[in-house]
C-alpha cells in the first residue's frame, strides 16, 4: 500500500461499504420517532455488555433502546451525520475524521479500549512483544523477496494503530512489510491457512485464532506508548442544542449501564455472554486479558491520535488542537457526579 492520504472514501472501505441496511433508505431517515426512543449505532457482534444491560437502566429514564447494527465506524458515523440515529459508538480515529471535515458531532462520553491486537500465525517464531525479532523477521523476508504480510482492513483504527507502532520500532509499513486488505472476520482463517504472517484484528478475533490453536499474541497494543482511548459515545451538535434534556437522560442511562459490570471481568463476561454467540473461553479471554471499559475519556489520547494520523498523512493537518471543541463531558459529568477534569483521564 502506498502512503496516500486517506480520504473519506477510504474509510468508507475499511470493512467494506456499510451492511445491509446500514445505508438506510431516505423513509427510514424521515421515521417519526418518539422522543423517548433512541436510535443507537454499533457495530456488528460489538458491545454485547451494553447491550444486555442498557434495556433495563434505560427504564429509569423512559427511554426505550432501539439498536441498530452497522459494519464498522464509518458507517455509524455517516448515520449519526445524516439524523439517522441519536447516538452511537465509533473510534478515536474516526472522531478526528469527523474534526478533519468539520462534520457537527461531539464525543459526549467513553467507552473503553483493549480492542487492538497483533497476533502471529502459528510456527512463525516471533518473541512476544520482542521488535527486535519483528524488524529481523521483516528483513530476512525483505531480502528473500517474500515480505512480512500483516492482515488488516484498510483505513481502519488497527490500520491505523499497526502503521502507528511500526513506525515506532524503524520499520516503514509502506515499504518493510506488506499490509493485505482482509476483513475481521476473515483474519482466523487467514492465519490458519498461513494466507498472512500476522495480523492486526479486533480483541474478539484474534482471542479465536489463538484459541484455535492458529496463532499466538505478539502485541496487545494497549495501555503505556500505545494509550488507552479507543471507543467511545458521539452525538450530533443538534442534538445537545435542541434536545439536551433527552441526551442527558441517555447519557445518565449509559453510565448506570457500564457501572453494572465496569472493571469486574466476571460481570462483563457474564452479560456478553447473554447476546455473544462466541464460544465461552473466546469471552473470558477478550474480557479478561483484553478489553477494560471506562465511561471515563482519555482526551490526551484524542490528541495524540490526531497528531498521529496527521504523521502518517491520512489527514491534512494536525488536528489535536481542536480535540477539546469536540469532546462534551459535561453530560457524562451530571450522570457520574464526576467532575470534568476527573473524568478527561483513566
Amino acid at each position: 500500500m502506498t502512503g496516500h492520504r486517506i480520504t473519506r472514501r477510504d474509510f468508507g472501505k475499511a470493512l467494506g461499504t456499510a451492511a445491509a441496511g446500514i445505508a438506510l433508505p431516505a423513509m427510514l431517515a424521515q421515521q417519526a420517532y418518539a422522543a423517548d426512543t433512541v436510535r443507537e449505532g454499533l457495530q456488528i457482534g460489538a458491545m454485547g455488555a451494553l447491550r444486555t444491560t442498557l434495556p433495563e437502566a434505560n427504564k429509569k429514564y423512559d427511554l426505550t433502546f432501539d439498536a441498530k447494527d452497522f459494519r464498522d465506524s464509518t458507517a455509524v458515523l455517516l448515520a449519526i451525520e445524516q439524523g439517522e440515529l441519536e447516538t452511537g459508538n465509533t473510534t478515536t480515529q474516526h472522531l478526528i475524521r469527523a474534526i478533519s471535515e468539520n462534520i457537527p458531532v461531539r464525543w459526549v462520553c467513553g467507552w473503553g479500549g483493549g480492542y487492538n491486537v497483533l497476533v502471529s500465525r502459528k510456527g512463525l517464531g516471533l518473541k512476544q512483544g520482542n521488535a527486535a525479532s519483528l524488524k529481523m523477521f521483516a528483513a530476512l523476508r525483505k531480502q528473500s523477496g517474500k515480505p512480512l504480510t500483516i492482515g488488516t482492513p484498510t483505513g481502519s483504527m488497527q490500520h491505523a494503530k499497526l502503521a502507528i507502532y511500526l513506525k515506532s520500532v524503524g520499520l516503514d509499513p509502506d515499504k518493510d512489510v506488506q499490509i493485505v486488505n482482509i476483513p475481521f472476520p476473515n483474519h482466523p482463517r487467514a492465519l490458519e491457512a498461513a494466507e498472512v504472517d500476522l495480523a492486526m484484528t479486533l480483541s474478539a478475533f484474534g482471542a479465536i485464532a489463538i484459541e484455535k490453536g492458529d496463532a499466538a499474541l505478539f502485541l496487545h497494543l494497549f495501555g503505556d506508548s500505545f494509550g488507552k482511548q479507543e471507543v467511545g459515545f458521539i452525538v450530533t451538535e443538534k442534538l445537545i442544542k435542541e434536545k439536551p434534556e433527552l441526551l442527558q437522560r441517555i447519557v445518565n442511562a449509559h453510565v448506570d449501564a457500564m457501572k453494572t459490570f465496569m472493571g469486574q471481568p466476571d460481570k462483563q463476561i457474564e452479560f456478553e455472554k447473554k447476546y455473544s454467540r462466541l464460544p465461552d473461553p473466546v469471552i473470558a479471554m477478550q474480557e479478561r486479558e483484553f478489553l477494560k471499559y471506562n465511561f471515563r475519556t482519555n482526551v490526551a489520547d484524542l490528541k495524540t491520535m490526531a497528531r498521529e494520523l496527521h504523521q502518517l498523512g491520512w489527514v491534512k493537518e494536525d488536528f489535536s488542537a481542536k480535540v477539546d471543541s469536540f469532546v462534551d463531558l459535561s453530560f457524562v459529568a451530571k450522570a457520574s457526579g464526576l467532575s470534568p477534569a476527573e473524568l478527561s483521564t483513566w
